[in-house]
């Protein structure tokens, strides 16, 4: 089905004041770019992110140890715990690159500093797999012949070599996929990686890793736990509302934080934020297709 022509009037800046000025910059493009490609980079701060962000940052400036006290950041599915660590891993990787570039008066090149790196946690706690994903973050190219204690030889070099504080275990509960014997192997392997390092772990993962943390003694004494939990449906939710609809680059104000509308958007993703990133996507994508250019009640009902 062909696409109905947008409206012909151009809209101007004063038409876009609703806009943050970022947005504004993005209002006159096509589909593909300000809706499409732009919207995996859009990110609504809020409460909970801030929280673990805090936390993180005082993970990042703690010293080496001999036993690292790690943290499991555990919730359902779409609560944000992977966004909130690749956020948080981006930021400090900016952060860092500005201060080597400040202090590299003489061009020696100290890139190879990288406090945080973030890395998949394999399907069954697999080991080769898991220094396969570290060595990748490193940017290294692997060989297959390379021998497994050679790879983890090279991870402990060099998560020495570049500085590294912290690491982020996304995906946490691939770990729980295997037989208890490689359940427990992998909780070996943690343990030891991090006592001989000095580095701790921030591992993500659904709620069934803390049920399994819970039941097991060596685990749950070595990992602090901070549990990210749905939105409610109180004044952060209307503000992370607000904030998308001034991110959101249509050319019509969208009042998602309206009484109506901000309780339909809550009904239908049960305060789960990735669910309502999923909604106005699709919303998104129908107010430009549709010309209308704002989120409504209607349009709401209209595509769920």
């Amino acid at each position: 089905m062909e696409r109905p022509p947008i409206p012909a009037k151009i809209a101007t800046e004063a038409d876009l004041g609703h806009l943050h000025p970022k947005a504004q910059a993005l209002a006159h493009l096509p589909l593909e770019e300000r809706i499409i490609a732009r919207w995996p980079s859009l990110w609504i701060g809020h409460r909970a992110a801030d929280d673990v962000f805090k936390t993180l940052d005082r993970y990042l400036l703690t010293p080496p140890s001999i036993r690292p006290r790690n943290l499991l950041i555990f919730g359902e599915s779409g609560v944000g715990k992977s966004t909130i660590l690749n956020r948080w891993e981006s930021r400090v990787r900016a952060d860092n690159a500005k201060r080597v570039e400040s202090e590299d008066h003489d061009g020696a090149g100290e890139w190879v500093v990288l406090p945080a790196i973030r890395f998949q946690t394999p399907p069954a706690g697999d080991e080769a797999k898991l220094y396969n994903n570290i060595l990748l973050e490193f940017g290294m190219r692997l060989s297959p012949s390379m021998a497994l204690a050679q790879k983890e030889l090279m991870v402990r070099r060099l998560i020495a070599q570049c500085g590294v504080r912290v690491m982020l275990m996304d995906e946490f509960h691939n770990a729980l996929s295997g037989r208890f014997d490689k359940r427990l192997h992998f909780n070996v392997l943690i343990k030891n990686l991090t006592n001989e390092t000095g580095v701790p772990i921030v591992a993500a993962g659904t709620e069934s890793v803390d049920q399994v943390f819970q039941k097991e003694d060596q685990l749950n004494r070595r990992f602090n736990r901070l549990k990210l939990e749905r939105m409610k449906m109180d004044g952060e939710w209307r503000r992370i509302l607000r904030a998308y609809g001034k991110l959101i680059p249509l050319r019509r104000p969208s009042d998602l934080s309206e009484a109506g509308l901000s309780e339909r958007l809550y009904a239908l993703s049960k305060g789960v934020i990735g669910e309502l990133s999923n909604i106005l996507y699709d919303a998104a994508l129908a107010a430009v297709d549709s010309g209308e250019e704002c989120i409504t009640d209607k349009l709401i009902r209209l595509i769920r």
